[in-house]
């Protein structure tokens, strides 16, 4: 039996030089408060990852969060801090391989396209990258069926809005729209510091509704560095679509991105970002639709359909753990809706500080406010957060 304890521990021992693994978890803490409601966010977050020297990982992470809610609207069932929301939810998790140039990736990945405004964040699937004498091609098939829905937020169909909105009751409220993604992407490096992208898309409905809506993607996009630390950066993304009769529709959008360093002895720097994309026109041209819902502001809550965004942006580093950021944004939609006064939706501004005094400790605080173009009310608001890591 000594034996047998003495050969584990040499295994063990020798095991060390051959892989290493490493776990812990956070601690979040999240608390938002705006026109008639607050709500906050305890979150326990455990991960584990490991490695090896043939160049396999493996990393795993899952959330548990309780919501606590709480609405002024005089309405007598929500006065006061409402029962919390329990949140159990799989976060990243997948398994890595990596030789030389070449790697491969499945599970729970993170992912965006090119312009980062038809899909982004976690999917369920695999995807290969390798370079080629042209440039670096990536690969990839995702599935979202088995998403958390407030997570994954894929709103293509009024029949997806529904089912996003309903209370999680079963696995089937709790759950994404059920699709499948496809894409391919090529980048080609362009006199050492630039880059071109080009990045194909196509998304599968398999809800099996009357709502069915497939879609493709193809965009372009460019990454050019100056000399004196500025960056353009912009893209184009036409799509086309199909529901269940076979009805064909296309639209399109565009990103335009400028980012330039202060001179100075600061650290800081603006960043000029424009958006566009294509509303309900005719027959043919329609409102451009992402798979991934994502929010074009911080209080303004619209996505990238119909609508054109101007921005200025300003980010400083006022000490080596204290970043401070602040932006003004305007919206508009481009195209006319009956029954509007106008095409101009509003303002929005927005600041917030960035402080982290330890490697394992970091706070948050924002605010801003939204300024409509019509009517006297003012969005408004505010939040904070707290990450602690063990």
């Amino acid at each position: 039996m000594k034996k047998f304890a003495l050969v584990f521990i040499l295994f063990a021992l020798c095991a060390g030089f051959v892989f290493s693994s490493d776990f812990g978890f956070l601690l979040d803490q999240n608390a938002e408060a705006e026109d008639k409601y607050y709500s906050y966010t305890p979150a326990f977050v455990p991960w584990f990852s490991w490695h090896n020297k043939q160049g396999m990982s493996v990393y795993f992470s899952g959330i548990l969060s309780l919501k606590y809610n709480n609405y002024d609207d005089n309405i007598s069932d929500n006065d006061g801090l409402r029962k919390p929301i329990v949140l159990p939810e799989l976060s990243r998790f997948s398994f890595t391989y990596r030789s030389g140039q070449r790697s491969f990736e499945a599970g729970r990945v993170e992912y965006a396209d090119a312009l980062g405004q038809t899909a982004s964040g976690l999917f369920d699937g695999l995807r290969f990258q390798t370079a080629s004498p042209i440039g670096n091609i990536s690969i990839g098939a995702f599935y979202t069926g088995l998403l958390y829905k407030e997570t994954a937020k894929i709103l293509m169909t009024g029949n997806d809005a529904l089912e996003y909105a309903k209370p999680v009751e079963s696995f089937d409220d709790y759950r994404a729209s059920k699709r499948s993604l496809a894409f391919g992407r090529l980048d080609i490096p362009l006199f050492e510091y630039h880059n071109f992208i080009f990045e194909a898309l196509a998304q599968f409905d398999m809800n099996g509704n009357d709502e069915k809506l497939n879609s493709q993607y193809a965009q372009i996009a460019l990454e050019l560095f100056a000399k004196n630390n500025t960056k353009l950066s912009g893209g184009f993304v036409f799509e086309t679509m199909e529901n269940k009769d076979g009805d064909f529709t296309a639209a399109y959008g565009a990103i335009a991105v400028i980012e330039t360093d202060v001179p100075g002895s600061l650290n800081d720097s603006f960043i000029l970002t424009a958006k566009y994309s294509s509303g309900p026109r005719d027959e043919t041209f329609t409102g451009f639709i992402p798979l991934s819902s994502i929010t074009q502001g911080m209080i303004f809550s619209g996505t990238f359909t119909g609508l054109w965004q101007a921005k200025i942006g300003y980010a400083v580093r006022l000490l080596p753990s204290l970043f401070a950021e602040t932006n003004a944004s305007y919206f508009g939609r481009t195209y006319n809706e009956i029954g509007s006064d106008g095409s101009r939706y509003g303002g929005e501004v927005w600041a917030s500080l960035a402080w982290q005094p330890l490697e394992d400790v970091r706070a948050t605080l924002g605010g801003g406010v939204f300024l409509p173009e019509t009517g006297d009310v003012y969005p408004w608001k505010i939040n904070a957060g707290l990450s602690l890591s063990f």
